[in-house]
């Protein structure tokens, strides 16, 4: 479960599958991320981006991804970089 410090941005869109700095692979990845959040997502419920914050990423890693957060708190989460 990741912080809720790294969220960084609600997201209402899903992400579109195609984008040019990515191979059609990862893009298609990430969108089936956020949409198996998107179906766990109860009333009032949000989804949020994520991003772990540049002083931790020697010691644990750069991760991003997307989030279920209900009042406040994450209840679930997708790495996808």
């Amino acid at each position: 479960m990741i912080p809720a410090e790294w969220l960084t941005e609600r997201v209402e869109d899903a992400p579109t599958s195609y984008s040019e700095s990515l191979p059609p692979k990862a893009a298609l990845r990430i969108r089936m991320a956020w949409q198996k959040l998107k179906s766990r997502a109860g009333a009032g419920d949000e989804l949020w981006a994520f991003s772990s914050p540049s002083n931790t990423w020697k010691k644990q890693g750069r991760y991003a991804g997307y989030a279920l957060v209900r009042d406040g708190k994450v209840l679930h989460s997708e790495v996808v970089t």
